[in-house]
């Protein structure tokens, strides 16, 4: 029997609910807390660590044979992940979901919906030609374990049910679980697909998609559209594991936290004229770093990771550079190196400079530098935004 101490931790029903039953320390009776992760940055470290788990199995061959999201759990203050569930855990491609006992639910993969309701018509049949039928065998696979997690995930983000349970579903009367799940397989459109009409979210049972939906970037609604386009059966247009860690590195980048007290994404900084952003609330900027497809916002305070400038793009907790204040000029910002590789710097007037830790760059317009992997990042504006002296050369940030 597991010894694993729930207090602290929440499952996906108790994020769904935001609340959650506890013990109350002084009183020892049981009570209804908010049950709310302490930061976003905690709340994309949970979802990290979910596609991780299903990554680590997956690389061992092994698949998830349940539909069950209530061995997961996560650590509100921090994200930590703990999983209560290795009876579920099995050889992908071998096992067969129970006919007789599974639960019909919007976690169970199309493909394994269609092929159990075609088990329990043949179960149920009485005739001698349908009983010689051999009924196709769906297994747990690597394709049902994408399906489970992009729905959790969904449901893990918005606090909502079903990603298929719009319009089209609620005012549609089903008999049974079964029959709604079938429904869902079949016909099912995903209720924030674009250009869906008939499907769409209903208020006043849905509210909390409606509020979160906006809330997040567009990569992550994206990434959602994918994993449900056509009802969710293009099974090879689900997301990976991988495909998840990368999209949640991303948004942990893009999540900024000024000191004015300013928490959001960047798609909430206000862009000016010359091509830098500006924080909402107090207006501090921030400066664009582009290799032209991805950026790093440059401003006093924020910090460089692994997954940007070095070799582990799935490393978003080493810090490997610094926004710190030239010690010379007052004002006046750069990169600074703190990890162990040696970046190259170029400068707007031609110069190239080799930067090992404790040495920087400033950030001036026309300005680059090249990482760790040799990949160059430019700050390209419309127009000068800092005035440089000649000494272009200090390298001592």
């Amino acid at each position: 029997m597991s010894n694993f101490n729930k207090n602290g931790w929440v499952s996906l029903a108790q994020i769904c609910e935001e609340r959650q039953l506890v013990i109350d320390a002084e009183t020892g009776k049981k009570v209804l807390r908010p049950a709310y992760f302490s930061s976003m940055n905690a709340m994309i470290e949970g979802a990290f660590q979910f596609a991780r788990f299903f990554e680590e199995i997956h690389q061992k061959g092994k698949v998830y044979c349940s539909i069950s999201p209530d061995v997961f759990y996560f650590n509100l203050k921090n994200g930590a992940f703990h999983f209560e569930g290795e009876e579920f855990l099995g050889e992908a491609y071998v096992q067969e979901p129970d006919a007789a006992e599974i639960e019909f639910t919007e976690f169970l993969a199309p493909e394994l919906a269609e092929a159990l309701a075609e088990e329990q018509e043949k179960l149920l049949s009485e005739t001698e030609e349908q009983e010689t039928l051999e009924t196709f065998k769906e297994c747990y696979s690597l394709e049902t374990d994408r399906y489970f997690m992009a729905v959790y995930l969904f449901e893990y983000f918005f606090h909502t049910g079903s990603p298929f349970e719009g319009k089209k579903m609620v005012n549609r009367c089903f008999l049974s679980p079964e029959e709604k799940e079938l429904f869902r397989a079949r016909e099912g459109r995903f209720c924030m697909e674009p250009g869906e009409e008939e499907n769409i979210p209903v208020k006043g049972i849905q509210d909390k998609l409606i509020q979160y939906w906006n809330e997040y970037p567009e990569i992550l609604q994206k990434m959602f559209q994918k994993a449900f386009l056509d009802g969710g059966r293009l099974r090879e247009l689900r997301p990976t594991e991988v495909d998840w860690k990368q999209l949640l590195v991303r948004m942990a980048m893009d999540y900024k936290s000024c000191h004015c007290g300013f928490h959001g994404f960047c798609y909430r900084l206000l862009p000016k004229e010359n091509g830098t952003f500006a924080c909402p609330k107090c207006g501090k900027i921030y400066y664009p770093l582009t290799n032209g497809m991805d950026r790093i916002l440059l401003a006093e305070g924020e910090k460089l990771y692994e997954c940007q400038t070095g070799r582990n793009p799935m490393d978003k907790d080493t810090v490997t550079g610094l926004i710190v204040e030239n010690r010379q000029k007052k004002g006046l910002y750069g990169i600074k190196n703190v990890s162990q590789g040696v970046w190259r710097g170029f400068y707007p007037d031609g110069k190239i400079k080799d930067i090992p830790n404790g040495q920087g760059i400033p950030i001036w317009n026309g300005m680059s530098v090249r990482f760790e992997l040799g990949e160059e990042w430019n700050l390209r504006l419309m127009q000068q935004v800092e005035e440089r002296k000649e000494d272009e050369d200090e390298q001592t940030v």
